[in-house]
């Protein structure tokens, strides 16, 4: 409330009898601006008014610099004109919400609109069949039965010629190898796969585009070299080239998810599949005027076959089982292992019986993850050799090269695996002194260090570089004390010609007070 109607309100309230409080109040104004109005004239307020609108500003100084701006860059915020008219003249003495408002002004009186850059697209012509398909990720909170939420994840991939959609649903994030199970979900759905399918720059399909040579996750490209299909990988922040999966994840996320009450996954995923026989796939596509079912009928003829899968699950020597916590398999009232980092929630793998072998295979991928020895007893955990020790290609190049410094002797074969037993995370750095201190140095120097520690059970490369200094340090003096001379033999006149008698200097005769056991002597 501003102007000659709030200093009215103000003044009829006060003739009413009410104090400045309930005016306020009333008003919903704050009780400062009443006590500046309380007491004030008519005539007085209006030569106030008068005032403001021909003051001039502090901000006027700068009007002519922000039109010619504003004119240019029709865009411009007002936090970016007022760190140029910072960088300009260092201070500036009002804030930059004075300057929104009076930008705001400025644009309203010289009719200077804020349009954004517009992108100006282009119609692309509707691909071939079987050509290309796109894929993305959508989510959602809905509703439980016990009136609490949950945000459940989709994934959602379009065949582009006939807009025939696949939907699945799971209560967590997807991963890469949830990706890679869906996508042969999918392909079984369609009954055939696309050549191509376009995608984001998702962290589990991408690690990084390179300017074009792009570095898939490791699972993702094995699974894509596999199946044989092309990926076509959308520009970062750039949802309109893979606009049709982008409206189809709209559609599933506000036409079937949106205030569907959740009971469990299995069922959202059946009432989901029933969906999209119904609507999704069933209803006329807005852009094409044509039921993505009908159309699907055609398309499906020109679909490629899909390549037989990594592991024949059919095969009868199979069999799926769920991965326990703490990464083991149960089989026979035994616990066998596999590699940590394998579980995750409702993890299958299979199980493959070769005689008296049992491997355990990636029910996606079909990778071998570990392989046992049936064992004939009960209540056993069968290990595997733990990944963290197997050694790496740099660990044995290091080993090899510590062990010829030695000549590949036996005594250094058995100090580097004690070294390993003992130190088993440092075991690389324990070599890298190793072979550093022993660079240069003789054989039986360094044969003679290894034997000293050995002895004295010193299991370490510091230990080794010490006893190694002390080894040279031994041998130095050993040199130093040793006679400069041979002995003469018998009944021969020794030659003494390279003897020189000791010349002292002169100032060790001078006496010179000193003193000694605390008295003062020459």
């Amino acid at each position: 409330m501003k102007g000659w109607l709030m200093f009215v309100e103000i003044h009829n309230y006060k003739n009413l009898g009410l104090n400045k409080s309930q005016v306020a109040k009333r008003l919903s104004i704050d009780y400062k601006t009443v006590c500046k109005y309380w007491d004030m004239t008519p005539s007085t307020f209006s030569k106030l008014q008068q005032d403001a609108q021909t003051r001039s500003k502090k901000i006027d100084g700068y009007q002519r610099q922000i039109i010619e701006w504003l004119k240019e860059f029709p865009d411009l915020s007002a936090a970016q004109v007022y760190d140029w008219l910072l960088e300009m003249h260092s201070t500036l003495n009002f804030s930059e919400r004075t300057l929104r408002n009076y930008i705001s002004q400025i644009r309203t009186v010289y009719k200077i609109p804020k349009h954004p850059p517009l992108r100006q697209y282009e119609e692309i012509p509707e691909l071939p069949p079987e050509k290309q398909a796109q894929a993305d990720f959508g989510q959602i909170w809905v509703k439980k039965l016990d009136g609490s939420r949950i945000k459940v994840y989709c994934f959602v991939l379009v065949l582009s010629y006939s807009r025939y959609k696949f939907v699945w649903w799971q209560d967590r994030p997807f991963n890469t190898q949830d990706l890679i199970r869906l996508h042969q979900k999918a392909f079984d759905y369609f009954g055939g796969m696309p050549s191509e399918i376009a995608y984001d720059q998702d962290r589990i399909i991408v690690v990084s585009e390179n300017a074009g040579d792009i570095i898939c996750t490791e699972d993702f490209q094995n699974y894509m070299c596999h199946m044989k299909f092309k990926m076509r990988l959308c520009r970062a922040y750039d949802p309109e080239s893979k606009g049709k999966v982008e409206a189809a994840v709209k559609f599933v996320k506000y036409n079937f998810a949106k205030h569907r009450v959740f009971k469990d996954i299995e069922s959202f995923n059946d009432e989901c599949m029933l969906w999209l026989d119904r609507t999704g796939n069933g209803k006329v596509h807005d852009i094409t005027k044509k039921v993505p079912k009908e159309v699907f009928a055609l398309e499906k003829q020109h679909l490629l076959q899909i390549p037989s899968t990594l592991f024949d699950q059919k095969s009868t020597n199979s069999l799926t089982y769920s991965v326990r916590k703490n990464n083991t398999i149960s089989y026979k009232q035994n616990r066998y292992q596999v590699p940590k980092g394998t579980y995750s929630p409702k993890k299958e793998v299979l199980l493959s019986l070769n005689d008296d072998m049992l491997n355990i295979l990636d029910i996606d991928t079909g990778e071998v993850l570990a392989t046992h020895k049936i064992h004939e007893g009960k209540g056993n955990l069968i290990q595997i050799h733990h990944p963290e020790r197997v050694k790496g290609k740099n660990i044995q190049d290091l080993e090899q090269k510590a062990l010829a410094h030695f000549e590949h002797s036996d005594e250094a074969i058995h100090f580097l695996h004690l070294i390993e037993e003992t130190k088993p995370r440092y075991y690389g750095d324990q070599l890298h002194l190793i072979n550093q201190v022993n660079k240069g140095q003789a054989l039986e120097d360094k044969l003679a260090a290894l034997k000293y520690c050995m002895e004295r059970s010193l299991i370490g490369g510091s230990f080794y570089k010490e006893s190694l200094e002390y080894i040279l340090m031994k041998k130095e003096e050993s040199a130093s004390n040793s006679l400069p001379f041979k002995m003469p033999e018998l009944n021969s006149k020794p030659n003494i010609s390279y003897i020189k008698p000791e010349t002292r200097k002169i100032e060790e005769y001078l006496f010179y007070p000193r003193k000694d056991s605390g008295k003062w002597v020459h």
